[in-house]
């Protein structure tokens, strides 16, 4: 695929619309898709008037006796009888429907009249020659898709054996069974959301034959986009090709479709990374020089978002790193010296992630304006395309801004030689707030990392606590990480639709120490205004502890059984963030 396609999908870019896009269309991923109609199954059966989804003699009888204008037929029971679509009800029309009575006429569903700007679309296809697509295809979790699944999501289904017809009334069948079961309203909606094409892939005239012929499944996103879908795979023991994951698409498109669907013209883009190719060694760093806007502009900023989209090189996921690796993003002087981190991300492992996150807080960092220097690094081998840039929402009568940014702790560790010494590091940090501050908040990024090198995967499958105290303890707040260790946190639809990118070739299921991978890090932010000393020096205290599932913190540290292993570490850095 060449490098100019990734513009047309990446969504700092796009032109956002609820109007079908008309092209350049491909059938890559990241394309645009195209028009096609499919017939399907599900939908009304030409010539069925009595609508019992049968075409049979009741229905013969009716258009009979409409045809001999003894009885009158609705406008939707006409468009039904008039098979040839010429207008009129005649003998045509009934010929061809009791010659049709063994050879059903399928009605066609059309993309692009169906079109919202809304609709996510999956396709399932049977095709044998595929890896894992007659596992998918005789997958028992219908239930479980369609209970997981978001109420905008369309599925196809689609075989390219010889007996395709057969396959897709079989599937249908089976979708029939558990709907049984649901309510009228919701029958009716699956209805309209489940189709079943009769046609053989290979004899779809349209593109689909070609961007389906080597795939077990395909997505369209709401923004109209070819999606690759991940494995299907339960990531707790890479076991069995589960149906019911392909909702963990849908949830995730619609994860893009709130964060994206904003258009540009309600903030001010600054660009960092523009369709830059990272690909160096373990943690090697891009940077560049960025010109801020003038100290005026971030006085009237009220919020700062940061997005960043991080195709892998060829645009495949095979071409992703095989694991998941943490990324930040420090801003400093333009001589390189006063660097801070203003962002984190978890990578997945093995797919392309698209986050938007907010670091209002961080607007302290890029004052007064002008020229800065931005570090993006990864700690692993990136083979990325990165595209970053900041959102800035502009606002003349906000109350107030952040102004001034203090560093307090950062750094990381957890074990030194085999002893716990984290809390032996740290010292208080002392520091003064202006008289004519208006708020004042802590901010900090902590994530645990390391497993397989102690008795309990510390840091990153277990919790840890972290306890500030201000003041001597005028005021007292902490941040744990009781999912750590779950087995199923990271991959619950609630993490999917706040930007787990699912499906990953890994362990992404589980729980992690303030983390999941492929997704964003939220800076954690405690208001301390009402607890610190204007135009005076103030003081906060920080201690860690082990702690259990139930948040109980531990006197024992766990024991290091593999020195040699991926030592357990929090990664951490923390800031006082002054308002005016």
């Amino acid at each position: 695929m060449k490098l100019v396609k990734v513009f047309l999908p990446f969504l700092l870019s796009i032109i956002y619309s609820q109007e079908f896009n008309e092209g350049p269309y491909g059938t890559e991923y990241y394309d645009i898709a195209g028009p096609f109609s499919v017939l399907d199954i599900n939908l009304q059966m030409q010539g069925d008037v009595n609508s019992d989804q049968n075409l049979d003699i009741s229905d013969i009888l009716i258009i009979t006796l409409a045809n001999a204008g003894t009885i009158e037929l609705s406008d939707e029971q006409f468009q039904i009888a008039d098979v040839n679509s010429d207008g009129l009800l005649d003998d045509i029309d009934l010929v061809t429907i009791v010659n049709s009575s063994d050879n059903p006429l399928y009605s066609e569903w059309n993309y692009e009249d169906s079109w919202n700007g809304l609709d996510s679309y999956i396709f399932i296809c049977y095709n044998q020659d595929v890896s894992n697509s007659a596992g998918l295809w005789a997958s028992n979790t219908q239930s479980d898709l369609l209970d997981k699944s978001p109420d905008n999501v369309h599925y196809f289904f689609v075989s390219n054996r010889t007996s395709a017809e057969n396959d897709v009334i079989a599937m249908k069948s089976k979708f029939d069974e558990v709907l049984v079961n649901y309510s009228d309203e919701d029958k009716e909606h699956w209805r309209n959301h489940l189709h079943f094409v009769p046609t053989k892939i290979s004899d779809l005239e349209n593109w689909l034959s070609d961007a389906l012929s080597d795939k077990y499944a395909l997505g369209i996103d709401t923004f109209q986009q070819l999606k690759q879908i991940g494995y299907l795979g339960n990531p707790n023991g890479f076991t069995g090709t589960h149906m019911s994951y392909l909702a963990h698409e849908a949830q995730y498109y619609n994860y893009e479709q709130e964060e994206f669907s904003v258009s540009s013209d309600d903030y001010i883009e600054i660009a960092i990374f523009d369709s830059v190719l990272y690909d160096g060694w373990w943690a090697s760093t891009i940077q560049t020089i960025v010109e801020i806007p003038s100290d005026e502009i971030l006085s009237n900023t009220e919020k700062m978002e940061i997005e960043l989209f991080r195709p892998c090189a060829d645009y495949l996921d095979s071409g992703c790193d095989d694991y998941d690796r943490t990324a930040i993003l420090r801003v400093c002087d333009e001589d390189g010296s006063n660097c801070n981190e203003i962002a984190r991300w978890i990578t997945p492992f093995d797919r392309q992630p698209h986050h938007l996150t907010d670091i209002t807080p961080f607007i302290s960092k890029l004052r007064p304006g002008g020229n800065k220097l931005f570090k993006f690094q990864i700690y692993g081998w990136p083979n990325n395309i990165v595209f970053m840039k900041l959102h800035l929402y502009q606002n003349e009568s906000i109350e107030h801004t952040p102004q001034e940014i203090i560093p307090l702790w950062s750094g990381g560790g957890f074990y030194s030689e085999g002893e716990p010494v984290y809390n032996d590091n740290i010292e208080p940090k002392i520091f003064e707030i202006p008289s004519n501050a208006t708020k004042v908040e802590f901010v900090t990024y902590i994530t645990g990392h390391g497993s397989a090198s102690d008795s309990d995967n510390c840091a990153e499958f277990c919790n840890t606590r972290h306890f500030f105290t201000l003041n001597g303890g005028v005021f007292e707040f902490d941040k744990s990480h009781p999912e750590a260790g779950a087995s199923a946190d990271c991959q619950s639809v609630e993490r999917i639709r706040e930007g787990v990118i699912p499906n990953q070739y890994g362990t992404w299921g589980y729980g992690r120490a303030g983390w999941c991978p492929g997704l964003d890090v939220d800076p954690f932010i405690q208001d301390i205004t009402d607890f610190v000393e204007l135009g005076d020096e103030n003081v906060m205290q920080y201690e860690m502890c082990w702690a259990s599932q139930g948040n109980v913190c531990h006197d024992d540290w766990p024991i290091i059984t593999n020195p040699s292993g991926y030592l357990a570490e929090i990664i951490m850095s923390s800031y006082i963030v002054i308002y005016y």
